[in-house]
């Protein structure tokens, strides 16, 4: 006698991801005891203070906020999501004391974030099973210098949560 179980179909949970795609950079400088950069989530890069060393690489942060359905249905969803940038802490390396702080996008209605900030994005009409969006992150870099210099490498955390299927 064969017995024949058939086995029953599950689909994986739903997952949302932050995906950073780059990391926002101040490039290579020089500041005699105090200055800031600012670079926008465009491009652009302000100095005070700052003297470039070179004319590269600068650039935004890019995240791509990415929504697993966990199944293949191609019901239309509308996603709302929550995201929050945490501050970064202050670094002491090498002489240098350096802070983050005015984080800018290019979200629309969110030019300019304070760390702990609620922004809301949405993802309208997903329809696969994996919706995404893509975004860009600017920030200021303060910095002090009291002797030597470095290299500055800053993670920004980023917190997400769905907050509405509909």
């Amino acid at each position: 006698m064969v017995l024949f179980v058939p086995q029953t179909a599950h689909a994986d949970f739903p997952r949302l991801r932050v995906i950073p795609e780059s990391e926002l950079r101040f490039g290579e400088f020089a500041v005699m005891d105090r200055g800031y950069r600012i670079v926008g989530p465009t491009g652009t890069v302000q100095s005070v203070g700052i003297f470039s060393t070179t004319n590269s690489g600068t650039g935004p942060a890019r995240f791509k906020v990415s929504y697993d359905r966990g199944n293949n249905s191609r019901r239309r969803l509308d996603l709302k999501i929550e995201l929050r940038f945490s501050a970064t802490p202050m670094q002491t390396q090498g002489g240098l004391v350096t802070r983050l702080t005015q984080y800018q996008t290019d979200l629309p209605g969110y030019s300019t974030v304070s760390a702990g900030q609620a922004i809301e994005i949405t993802i309208p009409n997903c329809v696969q099973r994996a919706c995404e969006t893509t975004f860009n992150l600017g920030g200021r870099l303060d910095v002090e210098r009291d002797s030597g210099g470095g290299t500055v490498a800053l993670g920004i955390p980023v917190d997400a949560v769905l907050i509405s299927v509909k």
